[in-house]
């Protein structure tokens, strides 16, 4: 049955040709499909648009898929899923492409790609688009005589582009070959290849419009191959269909043999396997009908011809291991039952230069006896028009739901905090409000702290956090900073509602002892006071010195950490880049030293967006036309060392109108840069924040002053991470870390970040971390927010969904 829907979460808009082939030699069948985006930056603002995120909206509701413009590589991920990692791939974007072809060029044991582009004339140029637009030039091409379609055709734009080709570098990651010689301009669409001079490597041939074909030699493989020809009898006399796998070590080999492939297009029937430094495989054919031939010690460099009759040790069938394995981890039906159900806002209506939305943030759960029984229970916060609600554990394992009546429903509470404020010996409760939809005026903006009476009753305190302000919170941490013997607060404002980029504020609250807090933030580090976009903060003692630090993580922020001094925060810098676009931070021992490391979740590497310490992803803030409504304009930094604007002419026209005058035309503003578009003036006043790492990663405590940053596993980048837990789940008693994340309220420009099914990392010591997921059974969709474990069930939250529950079985691994 029509199952796609289940198994990729987002496809291409407009799929044009597709290959599908094992990319990085795991034994699963990848699959490539182009589309139209262009990769040069001039390209891309002359001939592009995109939907909106209404017409997005109005699709889906409509029975579409979640569909983008970009290039789209599904990796398999052997449990029929697929997660879509063309971005982080580099492999997005390649002009209006048409064949996709996988094959080895240089013999390294890797398949390679090729795309052929071409478009003869550049129908989606925006200039023409905006020209025929023009009520005047239609008339003039539609007469009493008919329509002048020679006239209406000539005008459109035509420019040859370059054809791409990719080394694939095995780590999930590709290249683009600058000196393959495969980069003519042309209109090409359908390519082929095959060993045209029987020299063990694939030549090429590549079909044009209105021009003659392109016959490549290749002369650069410099690998070792295995070359077969496949036949079989009857009708099939290629034995299309077979399954190819050639095995050395721990490496193999896997080739699905179905030459029609790309767009329009047949290669030739011979399979030729690129080898590398490997001089010797066992080979394994699984042919159509069933038979299995299996053939050991065979040398490369060799040309040999297989059917199923002919081929030595051939068997009939395979044994099939009818052990149903138990999973680490084992899917329960969740005793919480619970849905968190979001509100519908649409950010980008107040925004229109903001590519993330900030309106699904939640929910961060609290766990804690709250009633004194000595079981854990639960707090989630509730999204504007729901409840928050108290989860209370009982001893038949389920949750009872109790309301938390005093909490404002009409408020976007998001995050959910408890300590024991009043010094009585239960646990209080502090209720961040966050979000974008209120404005920044509105009393629903004040958090929430509430009392407990000792049975899992709250009563709300009375006082207006933080600090008598409204605005949009989302992290909050206690800890006695003082030394004095009760619970302080740190509160983080999350964004300034309709102004994103501005900096905002992070406050110490200092406790009396009775619940009763004041803002001492001036007197530990006033630094905070401008601090950036805060998403996750910690009391932890990295150090040893038995005082409590201060670490804090926001977007475009670098890392904070604020090391007590004994009545004041000092900032301990990093040796290394960390300025992110940082979403959540865990601490634990990773490495087994005794003191704690740090985890950190950012946006991750498959994404449009890219960020390096020497070329950094910026965000420029000022109130450039003069309204009174800052805006937040994001940018690249290219290898000329200029910052360009991600958005497009009308985007950004759109918003700043005033730029119309200075560029009437997409042409004009194609290759335009920060410094073009602005006034000197504008971009020296300008707020300007950073990222320099995306990756997300852990930070290994070396003394509590010095660290050592450490991406996590490949697989952790990609999508954005925002939610962490650690927890043994193999019973080998080093701490595994449990991942999670997605963001669906994107902007369709940049696509949503859907590749996430959350991630199992465990830790064979020392902090080695392996992405081991489908092995150890976890396995779960959507836009996860927090991960807990409790009582030995480890819950998984998710915004706008419901919970989903695992039990780890340590013996499953023995």
């Amino acid at each position: 049955k029509e199952d796609l829907t289940n198994r990729i979460h987002s496809i291409s808009g407009a799929s044009m040709g597709a290959d599908m082939a094992d990319i990085n030699n795991d034994g699963y069948q990848d699959i490539f499909v182009t589309e139209m985006l262009p990769s040069e930056y001039e390209r891309l603002k002359t001939v592009t648009t995109f939907e909106d995120w209404d017409k997005y909206q109005y699709n889906v509701t409509n029975g579409y898929h979640h569909q983008f413009t970009r290039n789209v590589l599904h990796l398999n991920r052997g449990d029929n899923t697929f997660s879509e990692v063309s971005r982080l791939a580099g492999i997005e974007a390649s002009d209006w492409s048409w064949g996709a072809l996988f094959f080895d060029m240089d013999n390294d044991g890797y398949k390679d790609l090729f795309i052929a582009n071409g478009i003869y004339q550049d129908l989606t140029d925006q200039d023409y688009l905006q020209y025929i637009a023009n009520e005047s030039v239609i008339q003039a091409i539609v007469t009493n005589q008919g329509v002048n379609y020679k006239e209406l055709i000539d005008i459109i734009p035509s420019n040859k582009v370059a054809n791409h080709a990719y080394r694939n570098l095995g780590n999930l990651r590709f290249v683009k070959y600058t000196d393959s010689g495969l980069l003519e301009p042309s209109f090409s669409n359908g390519a082929a290849y095959g060993d045209l001079d029987n020299d063990g490597d694939l030549d090429l041939v590549v079909n044009n419009v209105n021009m003659p074909a392109f016959i490549y030699e290749n002369r650069g493989a410099g690998g070792n191959y295995l070359k077969l020809h496949l036949r079989a009898t009857g009708a099939n006399t290629f034995a299309i269909g077979s399954k190819v796998i050639l095995r050395a070590g721990d490496r193999n080999w896997t080739v699905e043999h179905q030459p029609t492939r790309g767009f329009q297009s047949c290669m030739d029937p011979a399979i030729v396997v690129g080898l590398g430094e490997v001089t010797e495989v066992e080979l394994e054919v699984i042919w159509p009908d069933g038979r299995v031939s299996q053939l050991g010690k065979i040398a490369a460099n060799q040309t040999l011809t297989l059917s199923p009759d002919s081929a030595p040790q051939t068997l009939t069938g395979k044994p099939q291991d009818t052990t149903a394995s138990r999973p680490a981890l084992e899917l329960l039906q969740s005793p919480l039952v619970y849905r968190h159900q979001e509100n519908v806002y649409i950010d980008f209506n107040r925004e229109r230069l903001v590519y993330h939305g900030h309106s699904t943030e939640g929910p961060r759960v609290a766990t804690g006896d709250v009633n004194g029984d000595g079981l854990l229970d639960l707090v989630i916060p509730g999204p504007k028009g729901m409840p928050t609600q108290v989860y209370l554990a009982t001893a038949q394992g389920v949750y009872r739901p109790q309301e938390l009546a005093a909490a404002q429903v009409d408020a976007e509470h998001v995050n959910a905090h408890l300590f024991d404020a009043d010094g009585d010996g239960d646990l209080d409760l502090y209720l961040a409000s966050g979000g974008v939809e209120l404005t920044e005026f509105s009393p629903l903006l004040h958090d929430q702290l509430f009392f407990n009476d000792g049975q899992g009753n709250f009563g709300d305190a009375q006082q207006i956090f933080p600090n008598e302000q409204k605005m949009s919170t989302l992290a909050v941490t206690s800890g006695d900073v003082d030394g004095d013997g009760d619970l302080d607060l740190f509160v983080g404002e999350r964004i300034k509602i309709g102004k994103y980029g501005a900096k905002c504020a992070g406050f110490i609250l200092e406790n009396d002892g009775t619940g009763s807090f004041r803002d001492a933030t001036a007197e530990y580090y006033p630094g905070l006071q401008q601090i950036g976009m805060i998403t996750d903060a910690h009391w932890a003692d990295f150090n040893g010195d038995q005082r409590l630090d201060l670490i804090v993580v926001g977007e475009f922020m670098e890392v904070y950490l604020l090391l007590n001094e004994g009545g004041k925060l000092v900032r301990q810098a990093f040796d290394f880049p960390n300025a992110g676009w940082w979403n959540t931070l865990h601490l634990c021992d990773l490495d087994g030293d005794q003191d704690l490391d740090i985890v950190l979740g950012n946006l991750g590497t498959n994404t449009r967006f890219e960020a390096a310490a020497d070329h950094p992803l910026r965000l420029y803030y000022n109130d450039f036309d003069g309204n009174g409504f800052p805006e937040g304009i994001l940018t690249f930094n290219a290898d000329n060392g200029k910052d360009y604007p991600y958005a497009l002419r009308h985007n950004l026209t759109n918003q700043l109108r005033y730029l119309k005058k200075k560029y009437p035309n997409f042409q004009s503003f194609k290759d335009a840069d920060m410094t073009q578009i602005f006034e000197p003036e504008q971009l020296a006043t300008a707020t300007v924040q950073e990222v320099n790492e995306l990756r997300s990663v852990w930070l290994r405590n070396i003394d509590g002053r010095r660290f050592e940053k450490e991406a996590l596993p490949l697989e952790a980048q990609f999508s954005p991470i925002y939610a962490i837990e650690s927890v043994d789940v193999d019973g080998d008693q080093d701490q595994d870390l449990l991942l999670g994340g997605n963001l669906y309220k994107v902007q369709p420009e940049i696509g949503i970040y859907d590749a996430s099914y959350g991630h199992c990392l465990l830790n064979a010591g020392n902090g080695k971390l392996a992405d081991r997921s489908v092995a150890m059974g976890f396995r779960v969709k959507g836009e996860i927010r927090d991960i807990q474990s409790l009582d030995g069930i480890i819950y998984v939250f998710r915004n706008n969904d419901t919970v989903v529950a695992y039990r780890p079985t340590y013996d499953s691994l023995k």
